[in-house]
């Protein structure tokens, strides 16, 4: 299960529970500069790999056989719409970008490793994307110099600077405490608030940790703190977590746990007639899951590191991967969306390199951009720094949805500036200290 904190403003910073049982997506995005960028082919190095007189060869590294059923595949579904879009109109320099490999890692290290191999010495790849709950194949890519776009849950993605994660390739793990799920915990007004995580894995537990760290150092304080609940719980096994929950007032929940897990624990509450909790889920803002769960998520408050789709009025990039998702008969998720900024990221960096790129001019192309923010659809990441911890001056910013009535509503932001910002380096005193970003 992935928990995500935030995305910066240089850099996103994501905190990763429960991995490798890790919930993530990746991303490649359509964007609207494109146009323009076919040419004649420059008499380019043939040594290029992955690089003809017709076509950039890249290929992909996906966790399809994952224990929680994750659709990692979506991202390379997300990666096709926005490369078939780019190739209708004459591809990048001449050339049509074509997906030439998927390789499923089964979640397995040995495998993902094996895979990195495969791409990078068989199919000689230009670029990769990656989407699986293991990275052990980051090495390989990082000596090759392959640049890899993906959904940066490992903290595997900041050990080389061709490694771009959707929002950024630094993760904070163990000392950074989380700033929203004590903002949400704030805006509802709770008071007694609960964390809670996975004993079976350590990644869980840290991340339970850091959570715990934001509302000791922002409010409210907390009231419970339990990380030894097994993956797969039962009612009976959380009898006692539910009996302290209620023993303390609990009126705000936090987990780092699967969104299947967070609903048991509220299940498990209304039970025990408790009513009215709120919850925060850091996954599982997915349409499919309102269609699966319907009111039974009222009351959870959802975070996006990206503009939240039912926001998509107004703002041109969202509104043109909803409609290119539309146009190929999928309902817009995360994983679709990591997909198509993935694309978008290596063709702005090919782009930038010129005509005669390579590998390493396209890395050192888009590690010299400052303002990304994939056409407006998120927070700007600046790649100078977006590889290592918040520099001085740098902010967290997010989106948030809640559930009403079955339905993702956006809040805490303001029209047109989804994204609430809070000072990372140095941290504020408070969470009234923020700014509203948006396009």
């Amino acid at each position: 299960m992935r928990v995500v904190e935030s995305v910066r403003a240089s850099r996103v910073r994501h905190v990763v529970a429960n991995v490798p049982v890790a919930v993530a997506v990746v991303a490649a995005v359509l964007v609207g500069t494109v146009s323009g960028s076919a040419a004649v082919a420059g008499a380019q190095s043939a040594s290029v790999p992955g690089v003809t007189a017709k076509q950039i060869r890249v290929g992909a590294i996906i966790g399809k056989t994952n224990p929680t059923g994750v659709q990692y595949e979506q991202v390379v579904t997300g990666a096709k719409a926005f490369f078939d879009g780019l190739n209708r109109k004459g591809g990048v320099f001449g050339r049509q970008v074509k997906i030439v490999d998927v390789v499923d890692d089964q979640t397995r290290s040995s495998k993902d490793l094996l895979g990195a191999r495969q791409l990078v010495e068989e199919d000689k790849v230009f670029a990769a994307l990656v989407a699986t709950q293991e990275f052990a194949g980051a090495d390989v890519f990082v000596k090759s110099g392959t640049p890899v776009f993906g959904y940066n849950i490992q903290v595997d993605w900041s050990k080389g600077p061709n490694l771009f994660g959707t929002y950024g390739s630094y993760l904070c793990l163990d000392t950074c405490p989380q700033i929203g799920p004590a903002y949400v915990a704030q805006q509802v007004g709770a008071k007694h608030p609960a964390i809670f995580g996975y004993g079976s894995s350590p990644q869980s537990a840290d991340c339970a940790n850091v959570t715990k760290l934001g509302f000791e150092k922002w409010g409210p304080k907390p009231a419970v703190f339990d990380t030894s609940l097994s993956f797969g719980f039962s009612a009976n096994d959380i009898a006692g977590a539910v009996q302290a929950m209620k023993d303390n007032q609990v009126d705000f929940v936090t987990t780092c746990m699967d969104l299947q897990g967070e609903v048991n624990l509220k299940k498990a509450l209304e039970a025990a007639g408790v009513q009215g909790t709120k919850f925060y889920a850091p996954q599982g803002y997915d349409a499919k899951n309102l269609a699966q769960l319907g009111d039974t998520l009222d009351g959870f408050t959802f975070l996006t590191q990206f503009v939240p789709f039912e926001a998509a009025q107004g703002n041109p990039g969202m509104t043109q991967f909803v409609a290119a998702m539309k146009k190929i008969h999928e309902v817009p998720s995360e994983n679709l969306f990591v997909g198509w900024v993935a694309g978008e990221l290596m063709v702005r960096g090919i782009q930038d390199a010129g005509k005669d790129f390579t590998q390493q001019s396209v890395v050192a192309a888009i590690n010299r951009i400052t303002d990304w923010n994939a056409n407006g659809k998120t927070r700007p990441t600046n790649w100078t720094t977006a590889h290592g911890p918040a520099a001085p001056g740098d902010s967290s910013c997010t989106a948030f949805v809640t559930v009403e009535k079955a339905k993702f509503v956006p809040v805490f932001g303001q029209p047109g500036k989804p994204f609430v910002c809070f000072p990372e380096n140095p941290y504020a005193a408070t969470l009234d200290v923020h700014t509203f970003v948006g396009k």
